[in-house]
């Protein structure tokens, strides 16, 4: 997803004039508008609140398009269809208890993570499937890799922010867990395969 940042306050993502007054049951000309205009906003990547987020949430896309929620999931349901025949999927996802959507490719994409920030990221996966996620502690994570000697401190301290920063993590009350970014682009099976690999550090 090419990085296109919008300025906290916009008032729309979606332009007003396209397709602000669709009704319920729309054309397929407007259809095909609607569809373009989704594949530009749902494939946004920009910051909110200092978090690299993806796409669009519900709320911003009900009150561009004015539709009800019952029309919009409809229409995003169809959308979601004809994006799959190019490459292409429709994840929802929660963010701070609001729901969101994003495209995601079908395909591999070289992650965007260095070295230190996949082995931060492979040991804390392996710490929630494995393990009470109440214990994930910096404090436990530095024990694991920078007093083994297997990462110096700065790197954990750098890793841990770009993580925050990027999406993939957050903590609370000092406990670390997944945010919405690890959850869309590492599913079930991948999340324990990789913690298979990690829980051994």
């Amino acid at each position: 997803m090419d990085e296109d940042p919008i300025e906290e306050g916009e008032e729309s993502l979606i332009d007003p004039t396209v397709i602000s007054m669709l009704p319920p049951s729309i054309s397929d000309d407007e259809k095909g508008q609607l569809f373009k205009e989704l594949t530009t906003i749902l494939s946004r990547k920009w910051t909110k609140d200092k978090t690299t987020v993806f796409g669009c949430s519900e709320l911003d896309l009900l009150l561009a398009t004015r539709f009800d929620v019952a029309s919009l999931r409809e229409a995003l349901d169809e959308y979601r269809l004809f994006v799959k025949i190019i490459g292409l999927d429709l994840i929802e996802y929660d963010l701070t208890g609001e729901r969101w959507y994003c495209l995601k490719s079908s395909y591999y994409a070289p992650s965007e993570l260095q070295q230190s920030e996949l082995v931060l990221l492979g040991l804390i996966m392996a710490m929630v499937e494995e393990n009470d996620p109440k214990s994930i502690t910096t404090e436990i994570i530095k024990k694991k890799l920078v007093i083994s000697g297997k990462m110096k401190e700065y790197l954990v301290d750098l890793g841990l922010r770009n993580l925050v920063k990027m999406g993939y993590i957050q903590r609370k009350n000092n406990v670390w867990s997944y945010n919405y970014r690890t959850l869309i682009e590492y599913g079930d099976e991948e999340r324990q395969k990789i913690s298979e690999e990690f829980k051994t550090i």
